[in-house]
Order: structure tokens, then sequence, then C-alpha cells
């Protein structure tokens, strides 16, 4: 393990290779040949690739007892993929499926579209993605209250207006952990986090009605 930390860079130059490669060869083989069973191999190569590199981030961590940007990109990438990933994938496949076949001069595969959903259904699935994202956000914040704890700036703070002004305004990320490149990241996940969850939850107070659907 120390050899590939002292190497890491050259592991993660490689583990990018295989991760274009992985993509280009999972896209050629299910939409252009049609081989799903084949192109599902590349995908779990691409699964495990980024395992890989997500252990490294890991073990580079144990190593160095800092939190890089390299970390903050793993970080990135898990919440998105268990948070929208999963159904901008499924209306990937769709689309792409039907403009190969058109491509190819072949009839139009006969699957079903992603479905479009309104009303409370709609809201339903915003609700979803709004819980899936406040589980992974306060997981990672007590993961990081336990890894770095709190800074002494913190507890100089008086009120809960000067934690908020001096947290999103301040140069440094002095709060609420004692690691400034944690800081960062988080007060950026939270301003997309806030975003995010009006988004999310003014669905349920004003549903997506099929008019604007169709507009979509």
């Amino acid at each position: 393990m120390d050899y590939i930390l002292t190497h890491k860079w050259a592991f993660l130059i490689v583990a990018e290779v295989i991760f274009w490669v992985s993509i280009i060869t999972f896209l050629i083989a299910r939409y252009w040949f049609g081989k799903k069973t084949l192109s599902f191999v590349f995908f779990l190569l691409f699964i495990v690739n980024d395992l890989w590199i997500a252990s490294l981030g890991f073990f580079d961590y144990l190593h160095t007892g800092q939190f890089s940007s390299y970390q903050i990109v793993v970080l990135v990438v898990f919440v998105y993929a268990i948070t929208y990933g999963k159904s901008d994938f499924k209306k990937l496949d769709y689309y792409i499926q039907i403009y190969v076949a058109k491509w190819k001069g072949l009839p139009a595969p006969n699957i079903e579209p992603p479905k479009k959903l309104v009303g409370r259904e709609h809201a339903q699935k915003e609700r979803k993605h709004f819980y899936i994202h406040f589980s992974v956000y306060a997981i990672a914040h007590l993961v990081f209250y336990f890894l770095f704890g709190l800074s002494s700036r913190f507890y100089e703070i008086t009120s809960m207006g000067d934690f908020f002004r001096e947290f999103f305004s301040a140069k440094e990320g002095l709060l609420p952990f004692a690691n400034p490149t944690v800081n960062n990241l988080s007060r950026i996940w939270t301003l997309i986090f806030v975003i995010d969850s009006i988004f999310a939850l003014s669905y349920t107070v004003f549903p997506k009605s099929e008019k604007s659907r169709g507009l979509l």
C-alpha cells in the first residue's frame, strides 16, 4: 500500500484512462452494437474502477491525515450518484437508444420512455430526493465532526445569526470544523443543499401541473 500511495498520481492517471475506456466501450457495445450483456461487463469495470479511485482517496487521507480536493471530488461524485444519478442514467439510456436507431436507419426500439410525473407523484419523487440528500448531508457532517472536531472559533460564536453570517461570508473557512478545507466544502454543499431543498419541497406546495410538464 505504501508503494501505491507513493505513486498515487500515476495510479490515478491509470484509473482515469480506465474510466474513459470503460465508458466509451460501454456506450459503443450497448448502443451501437446492441450487446447489452457485454456492455454490462464494462459497466462493472467502471464501477470497480470508481471504487478503486475512492479507495485511493480514503487511504491517502489515512496516510497523510489531510483532507484534500481529491476527496472532495470523490464525495461530490458519490452524492450525485445516489441522488440523481440513477434517474438521469435512465433518461440518457432511453434517448441514446432512440437517436442511435435513427442514425442507423432502424425502426425506433420498442421501449417505454421515462415516465414524466406530475402532481403528487412528482412531489413525492422530489421529496424522496430531498430525504436522500438530507441523509447524506447529515451523515457526512457527522463524520466530519468525529474526524476533525469543532474549531476554536465555533466556541467563540455567541448567536446563530453570527454563526451563519461568518460561515457564509468569511474568506477563510473557520467554521464549524477544525479543518478549513472541509469547512469550505461544507458551506458550498450547504448552499447547494438549501437551493435543492427549496426546489424539491416547493413541488409539495405548488405541484407540477400537466401544462408545465408539456413545456419541459
